[in-house]
């Protein structure tokens, strides 16, 4: 099988141009009786259910917890969603966010949220985070020798940590002054109170 889905790696039909596509579809020809005679036996159904029900039972567990925050069986549970959209970086997987509503949504009263700037906006103060940078610097010489050297936008690019923002101010002294903040506690209290205003506050 390893022969077969390296093969099948090669090519791609996304974004493809007619002979591309036609490239993709030999390829996808030659190796599907291989796939098929494979894909079809009984394991293979008993692993797509086992991943079915770990996911059913995570969603389960989750829910749970939020169900646990309601002081009396009367009550009903508010959720606010962020409902943004993004570009998948290369090399990560997507989080299922159409899955997670529409589990989210059946079980309690969901509100979508759009969620831009809230990850970057500090909740307490309005002010605007800055991702933080390192040095740039250029590859080792074995990776110049194997891959050559990067641009000068291939190095800003890999200087930026992905995901860690941070409050930069000046103090008294005229000194920078960095503080991190965790961006996904701050995301949420964004939402909430997006959800609760009503109206967006101002960008």
């Amino acid at each position: 099988m390893k022969d077969h889905l390296e093969a099948l790696s090669e090519v791609s039909s996304q974004r493809a141009d007619f002979v591309a596509f036609l490239k993709f579809m030999k390829v996808r020809v030659a190796h599907w009786e291989a796939l098929w005679e494979e894909y079809t036996k009984p394991r293979w159904a008993r692993l797509r259910m086992n991943l079915y029900g770990g996911r059913q039972r995570a969603f389960a567990d989750i829910f749970n917890q939020l169900s646990a925050f309601k002081k009396d069986e009367n009550q009903s549970l508010v959720v606010a969603y962020g409902a943004g959209l993004w570009k998948t970086q290369k090399g990560t997987t997507r989080a299922p966010t159409t899955r997670t509503y529409n589990e989210c949504a059946r079980r309690f009263i969901t509100i979508p949220v759009y969620e831009f700037r809230t990850s970057y906006t500090l909740h307490e103060l309005g002010s605007i985070l800055q991702r933080v940078e390192m040095e740039k610097c250029q590859r080792s010489p074995e990776e110049i020798a194997k891959y050559g050297l990067q641009t000068e936008k291939q190095m800003q690019r890999m200087a930026k940590v992905r995901g860690l923002l941070a409050l930069v101010s000046t103090t008294s002294n005229d000194k920078k002054r960095m503080e991190f903040v965790n961006r996904d506690f701050n995301a949420a209290i964004n939402i909430r109170r997006c959800a609760v205003l009503g109206n967006r506050p101002p960008e």
